[in-house]
């Protein structure tokens, strides 16, 4: 009996997708569990999956096709045996595909779109993304993944060959006439489109500034003792590489525990409190800002969250991450100080109540009784929605978050 393939839902906050590329096509074989298609959320890829196993019959959206919504039929598997498709199957419950999201009819010829799916070989999410800004045609691209799959490494491997004979081109559009008709003003000026993660988190920040009513608190930590920590780890494991980020994470974890009413969101005219700190983490990507989630931090060791961080971190920036990985959080953490940024005053992330911005590390003079030492001082910005918490709570969790930055022996491994 066939078996529909449908777009499941992806994320709490998705509300459509493009259809990126078929990884599989008509007539082929497919295993349960296999990667048939991949599609593009407005945060990341997500490679959806057989159903069954069984031959690939009709797809019945084109790669490229944007706005599906969920429930969208994408393509019918047949078991082996079976006769050809049905006829069109009855629209789901659920939401239904947009106009013109069908695929092509058997008799008559395969749109442009999908044949170009057909004959484009199966990659990762940041390999054609690489491909596409370069120009390269990923048909020429030979894969060393599993099935003959393109990775990065693969496009780098064919752009830095491609190095020597792009730079004239490269030069001749550089002396190319400009375009009499464009304004001077915009002169030596291009236009960069917007990724999709992009135009997300613009979208989202700028409704954030613009609705919430941020208030703001800054407390000067003392590094020394957590840096003494990441030394001695180090020197002990130096396979665990133990950062500065990952002793904030469960730092500012712990806090939220002590301080309960921090650890909340903004839910309808209402407070939301959480009985886990599941902290975001922002990630720097080259598709934009993600933050992918240590969840039940306060209940997990410094060991645990350093693997997850790391694992987390590499997949962000591979454009890997699930909707699972980056969505529903009760804490974010920015951290610039690997950039030389002394504070940070972010913006908070819709809806939770607060978000910790933290700056560089950096010697400066201490006071101690009537000495002055030099310390390793980090500023920490705490940004809080004042619907949630008021200016005593925002105190109390920085002052939890300090004593355990300042005492890491109380953080556990």
């Amino acid at each position: 009996m066939p078996t529909e393939l449908r777009l499941p839902q992806l994320a709490e906050t998705a509300a459509s997708a493009k259809l990126a590329v078929w990884l599989k096509q008509e007539g082929e074989a497919v295993a349960a569990g296999e990667p048939v298609v991949e599609v593009e959320t407005d945060k990341t890829n997500v490679e959806i999956e057989a159903p069954a196993s069984g031959v690939l019959s009709k797809i019945h959206v084109a790669a490229g096709t944007e706005g599906l919504e969920t429930g969208a039929l994408l393509a019918v598997i047949a078991a082996d045996g079976d006769a050809a498709p049905p006829a069109e199957p009855a629209p789901p419950p659920g939401p239904v595909p947009v106009a013109g999201a069908a695929g092509p009819d058997a008799s008559r010829p395969r749109p442009a779109s999908a044949a170009a799916s057909a004959s484009s070989p199966a990659a990762t999410p940041l390999a054609r993304r690489m491909a596409a800004a370069a120009g390269l045609d990923l048909g020429r691209v030979q894969g060393t993944g599993r099935g003959g799959r393109v990775g990065k490494a693969d496009v780098e491997r064919v752009l830095a060959a491609q190095a020597p004979t792009a730079a004239p081109a490269a030069a001749t559009a550089t002396e190319s006439v400009p375009d009499p008709s464009a304004s001077t003003s915009l002169a030596g000026s291009r236009e960069e489109p917007l990724s999709a993660p992009r135009r997300v988190t613009a979208e989202r920040l700028q409704a954030a500034k613009q609705s919430i009513p941020h208030f703001y608190l800054g407390v000067d930590c003392a590094m020394d003792a957590a840096l003494r920590l990441r030394a001695r780890v180090t020197a002990q494991d130096p396979h665990l590489e133990l950062t500065l980020t990952d002793i904030i994470v469960r730092a500012a974890a712990l806090a939220l525990r002590q301080v309960p009413a921090a650890n909340s969101s903004w839910a309808d005219g209402g407070v939301r409190l959480y009985d886990t700190a599941d902290v975001a983490v922002a990630v720097d990507t080259p598709s934009g800002l993600f933050t992918p989630i240590i969840r039940q931090a306060d209940r997990k060791g410094l060991r645990a969250i350093s693997g997850e961080l790391k694992a987390l971190g590499a997949r962000a920036r591979a454009g890997e991450l699930t909707p699972e990985e980056y969505t529903g959080g009760t804490f974010t953490i920015s951290n610039l100080g690997m950039h030389g940024v002394d504070s940070l005053y972010a913006i908070v992330n819709p809806p939770q109540s607060c978000i910790l911005g933290v700056g560089a590390a950096r010697p400066r003079p201490v006071v101690a009784g009537d000495a002055v030492t030099v310390g390793t001082i980090a500023t920490c910005t705490l940004s809080a929605d004042h619907r949630t918490i008021d200016g005593a709570t925002g105190a109390a969790l920085l002052a939890a978050f300090r004593a355990f930055v300042e005492e890491p022996g109380l953080l556990a491994l």
